[in-house]
């Protein structure tokens, strides 16, 4: 064999190698650090043979570790509380992240921190917008890391749908798809604040086609109130529910959008002639709905009373 066919046939080999490894990060079925993989491709087979002893000690969690006393953790009521410890159905220890970030020993909290990150960091945003402010740079990395891919993934899924609706603006489905898509980013609390007055009027305008074309819908106005609370539009908001209650005038999710208006608003009396009128209606009410008009009648009486 000759030296150039045999580099050639090297380099392919490295490269189905390096291809293999790079799927087994983005899957997680690779424990270690995506930041390793240049060195996988860049360094042949010594970088291969240093991903697996980092994917060894990340798997079997020796990252970090090192023979410590309970006292040197310096934990205190305030820095651990232990009661919160839970266990996951498959016996492993689950620790909350505000509960990671307040051990005072790096190795272990960064170890905590990876674990967490890699169960379902969507659940702690307002978390890692702090832990980016960490002392430690490598929890201010793995932090700022977990925010900047979350983030790409809730825009790449929002970029596919939005092509999708393009090319065809009449189709129903690929309109859900959009919503569905542009909903979830702004529920994920990754959109900085002053940004998120021009998702929300997109959201707005896209709600109001789904109700023109599809007006026994009653979710789109249920979540175009919604939507119009968080832009602080009171009078769209009060002007949606009451088109609710309009069409819909036995359905208690109606009548309790408009308490959720008016609570919004600090409408006191609103509340009260609200709560009135769905006695007076005979507005059928399911088991959790009756608590929650309770809930809103006794306030109205404490404000009769005061």
């Amino acid at each position: 064999m000759t030296l150039e066919r045999f580099l050639l046939c090297y380099l392919i080999l490295h490269g189905i190698v390096c291809l293999l490894i790079y799927i087994g990060i983005r899957t997680r079925f690779l424990k270690f650090t995506e930041q390793l993989f240049p060195m996988v491709v860049l360094v042949p087979v010594v970088g291969v043979v240093l991903a697996l002893i980092a994917d060894y000690h990340s798997r079997f969690r020796r990252v970090g570790i090192r023979p410590i006393d309970l006292e040197e953790l310096h934990l205190g009521d305030s820095d651990l509380r232990l009661k919160h410890l839970e266990d996951d159905p498959g016996g492993e220890t689950v620790l909350p992240l505000e509960e990671a970030m307040s051990i005072n020993d790096a190795g272990v909290r960064r170890q905590l921190m990876l674990d967490i990150l890699h169960q379902n960091p969507q659940e702690y945003v307002e978390l890692l917008r702090e832990a980016r402010m960490d002392e430690d740079i490598e929890v201010t990395h793995y932090a700022s890391t977990a925010m900047m891919e979350m983030q790409r993934d809730y825009e790449l899924s929002l970029q596919r749908a939005e092509k999708e609706y393009a090319t065809d603006p009449e189709d129903g489905g690929k309109l859900d798809r959009y919503l569905y898509c542009l909903k979830r980013y702004l529920d994920s609390g990754l959109i900085e604040e002053h940004i998120q007055f021009v998702y929300r009027s997109q959201y707005a305008d896209l709600l109001k086609k789904k109700r023109e074309r599809e007006p026994e819908d009653m979710s789109a106005g249920l979540l175009s109130v919604d939507n119009a609370l968080a832009l602080s539009n009171f009078t769209e908001a009060k002007a949606l529910s009451d088109e609710l209650i309009a069409r819909w005038p036995q359905r208690e999710e109606a009548w309790f959008t408009r308490l959720k208006v008016c609570r919004q608003m600090n409408d006191g009396p609103g509340i009260k002639d609200t709560v009135a009128q769905i006695k007076d209606r005979g507005v059928y009410l399911t088991p959790q709905g009756r608590a929650t008009l309770a809930f809103w009648d006794a306030d109205s009486r404490k404000e009769e009373t005061t």
